[in-house]
């Protein structure tokens, strides 16, 4: 076992601060080397990951990806608490980032499968609550703390789950090519990160004894980290942009148009403004592309270059909206439901509505159509709109 000498008289201060971490290393066996060499390599590669990602002007994809990187660096090292005594005052900082590994996991993973514009503040909200529950846990005493400890893997556990939801359950509606071929590769690793994680942490939970899994794990994290490093070098950088900046990036693609691309642009404007399909239930883009009889990966990169959508959805919407908003303008219509309005519009329910329409308007439904009927003309119509009966929801 190395020990501190007698004679303190480093040659340098870099080797006086050095030499705990050195005695440490030189004195592990070689398994214990093999793995400190392995996670080692696992936390490099993870900032390597980082690097990639945080290419390109800063967006909040980039930071909670950048984070989401730090914490599974940090946990790397936290699943070996030896390596504490080397990393002395660090510690903290790497512990407090690894019992937010799951929070930052779910932020990268809604704030790039999702394109809702919500306060990135909020995102964050989840990685704090689970500091706070770990620090907690780790305060008490060990056995009042495994009540706090379980709730905290239960909540990373719920967080893990949703981000899983959140990275396939978006796969049909995404528009963005690269986007929707990266969902697999990163569903698969999310999926195998998370049971690795939190799976260890429920065994040491139960009393199972996890040292002899440690090596396993060192070298599965770092396969993963490699896997993820290599799919997200094959990806545009424009991706982790702010998401104006990638739709005015689309946007501007149309001023060299491909014709066959301006064609099927304008079919489909005719199809919506006319035939109004966005009206159906059940509407997708696979139906849409039938009717306009083309495959549907041209669709989604028409919809996506020449009209700037990145989510079939929100394309939708955007017709959903206008119609609901004209019914709304029309003097004819007051006495209308708003619930039935909606619903003829296309939306499945009033919920979603709702929470659309003051995003695109700043206004609910009522205080929107109040504003109308008391400035007639103040608020001008978007497109002709069809008369709705009087019965109805609502």
């Amino acid at each position: 076992m190395c020990s501190h000498r007698s004679d303190p008289r480093p040659t340098t201060c870099l080797v006086e601060a050095a030499w705990p971490a050195m005695c440490y290393f030189i004195s592990m066996d070689d398994a214990k080397l093999l793995e400190v060499l392995t996670r080692g390599a696992a936390v490099g590669v993870f900032l390597g990951f980082a690097i990639v990602i945080g290419r390109g002007r800063l967006s909040s994809v980039r930071i909670t990806g950048l984070l989401f990187c730090l914490a599974a660096a940090a946990h790397t090292l936290t699943q070996m608490p030896l390596l504490a005594g080397a990393l002395a005052w660090l510690w903290p900082a790497v512990w407090a980032f690894s019992a937010m590994g799951a929070g930052f996991l779910w932020a990268f993973a809604v704030e790039l499968f999702e394109d809702r514009g919500r306060a990135f503040t909020l995102r964050l909200m989840p990685a704090a609550g689970l500091l706070i529950v770990s620090l907690a846990a780790a305060l008490m005493p060990p056995g009042a703390s495994k009540p706090l400890w379980l709730l905290q893997n239960l909540i990373a556990g719920s967080l893990a789950g949703h981000a899983l939801f959140v990275i396939g359950g978006g796969w049909r509606n995404d528009l963005v090519e690269t986007r929707r071929g990266l969902r697999g590769p990163i569903l698969a690793m999310a999926a195998l990160y998370a049971v690795a994680v939190i799976g260890m942490q429920i065994l040491e939970l139960a009393g199972y004894r996890v040292e002899a899994l440690s090596p396993v794990a060192a070298a599965a994290l770092l396969a993963l980290g490699l896997a993820g490093i290599g799919t997200l070098l094959q990806v545009e950088s424009d991706l982790f942009a702010p998401i104006s900046e990638a739709r005015r990036g689309s946007i501007e693609s149309m001023v060299v148009p491909a014709g066959e691309e301006a064609r099927i642009a304008k079919r489909l404007d005719r199809l919506m403004r006319e035939e109004r399909v966005y009206r159906e239930p059940g509407l997708s883009i696979a139906v849409l592309a039938v009717r306009l009889g083309i495959p549907d990966h041209k669709l989604r990169r028409v919809i996506n270059r020449q009209l700037g959508h990145r989510n079939f959805s929100a394309f939708l919407n955007q017709w959903r909206l206008q119609d609901t908003k004209q019914a709304l303008l029309d003097p004819d219509q007051f006495g209308v439901p708003i619930s039935t309005i909606a619903l003829d519009a296309g939306f499945q329910s009033i919920g979603p509505f709702n929470r659309a329409f003051r995003q695109e308007t700043g206004l609910t439904p009522t205080a929107f159509r109040a504003k109308a009927a008391a400035s007639p003309g103040s608020i001008p119509p978007l497109h002709r709109g069809t008369s709705h009966s009087a019965s109805g929801i609502g």
